[in-house]
């Protein structure tokens, strides 16, 4: 009988040891009961098996979490209380990341793995400027990883223009996928929300239905060489609301007060059904291809469109108060049932074969944009190879 006793607690092994290794609930903190409790978020995430739940309650929690295994991390409610607050440590921030293109990263947030799913955390970055030696990133999803960030707000990633509020991006050749929904960007001052890979495509970037009022930033939502969308979004206070250097679609988009463009479309795409007012251009192009459809556009500093010579199809938008509406249209292009209110001048072409290579070298918004950003000494900020740049501090 003894015999068969340990037999079977021998057999039993494998299945206990397997048990240890399910997915959990965790805390952090102590706000729920029945639960396992960490005081850190960082030592809750290193030390439950792949696809846990990580729970944190309400609170502030000075730390950098690198998360290196697929899970949830979700923010709850204790109370009436619902925030759980990431910040800077005390001692700063260290680097915790390279990215692809070859930059120091410090990482409030740090994700390495997929599916990582990240609801109603805030990541306030006050106090982490580091002179642009490393960028600061509130979320940063490195290579490989994927997820979905959904009630998040990331905040005052300011680091001497090197500040990025959330950021996906992804160099293997292996498809992957970031969502960003439901969330808030505020006053960074690089990229509100930034999404990139490689020459040829491998993230898939939906990012919509977000608020950015990104401040000192340059561009609201940058997208690289991505697939995916950016839809539903309200924009307001950058040099630039959607600066989209992938073909990807820009589409039902509120944008207010870009001081260059509304919405730069470096490489075609489509852009439909955006709203784009107080902004220096509506829609400015860098080349031909664009696909630009039920727009309305208000309250253009300079002109509506700025098709800088490239061609376009335009179809069904609405240009209201504007010096210009649609500027530099070369002859084959067709309106397409636009409608002019208040606009001085409705189109202007000039873009004959003769003069069109000039005309495209000295306007044209890639042109345009490479000024716009050489004029900063501090910085060499995004190239279509490397959208990141490199610095010279």
């Amino acid at each position: 009988m003894l015999r068969r006793r340990y037999l079977l607690c021998l057999a039993a092994l494998p299945f206990l040891a397997a048990q240890t290794l399910l997915a959990s609930t965790v805390q952090v903190g102590t706000c729920m009961t029945g639960l396992q409790s960490f005081s850190t978020i960082s030592a809750a995430v290193s030390s439950v098996p792949s696809g846990s739940t990580v729970d944190v309650c309400p609170g502030t929690y000075a730390e950098q979490v690198t998360i290196t295994l697929p899970l949830t991390l979700v923010g709850v409610t204790s109370g009436t209380a619902n925030q759980v607050l990431i910040t800077v440590p005390a001692a700063g921030l260290v680097q915790n990341a390279v990215s692809m293109f070859g930059e120091s990263v410090a990482a409030q947030v740090l994700v390495e793995a997929g599916p990582v799913n990240i609801t109603n955390i805030t990541v306030d970055g006050t106090g982490g400027d580091m002179s642009c030696t490393n960028w600061l990133a509130g979320i940063f999803y490195g290579s490989g990883s994927s997820g979905t960030v959904n009630r998040v707000r990331a905040s005052n990633q300011i680091d001497t223009t090197c500040g990025v509020g959330i950021w996906a991006e992804n160099a293997n050749t292996t498809g992957e996928s970031v969502t960003v929904q439901n969330s808030t960007v505020y006053n960074v001052d690089s990229a509100g929300i930034f999404a990139g890979s490689g020459t040829t495509p491998t993230l898939t970037a939906n990012l919509n239905d977000n608020v950015v009022n990104a401040s000192a930033a340059v561009a609201a939502i940058d997208s690289d060489s991505v697939n995916g969308q950016v839809n539903g979004n309200d924009i307001s206070n950058s040099v630039f609301g959607v600066f989209d250097i992938s073909r990807i679609h820009v589409q039902t988009n509120r944008i207010i007060g870009a001081t260059t463009a509304g919405i730069y479309m470096a490489n075609g795409g489509t852009a439909s059904g955006n709203k784009v007012s107080f902004s220096g251009e509506g829609v400015l192009l860098g080349a031909s291809g664009a696909t630009l459809s039920n727009n309305t556009i208000m309250s253009s500093t300079t002109a509506g469109v700025e098709l800088g010579c490239f061609s376009a199809t335009l179809n069904g938008n609405l240009i209201n108060d504007a010096p210009i509406g649609v500027d530099a249209a070369p002859a084959t292009v067709a309106l397409g049932s636009t409608t002019f209110a208040n606009t001085a001048t409705t189109f202007t072409n000039g873009c004959a074969a003769a003069a069109l290579a000039a005309r495209t070298a000295l306007t044209s918004g890639a042109a345009r944009v490479t000024a716009m950003r050489s004029s900063n000494l501090s910085e060499q900020w995004h190239t279509p190879a490397t959208p990141f740049g490199t610095r010279t501090k």
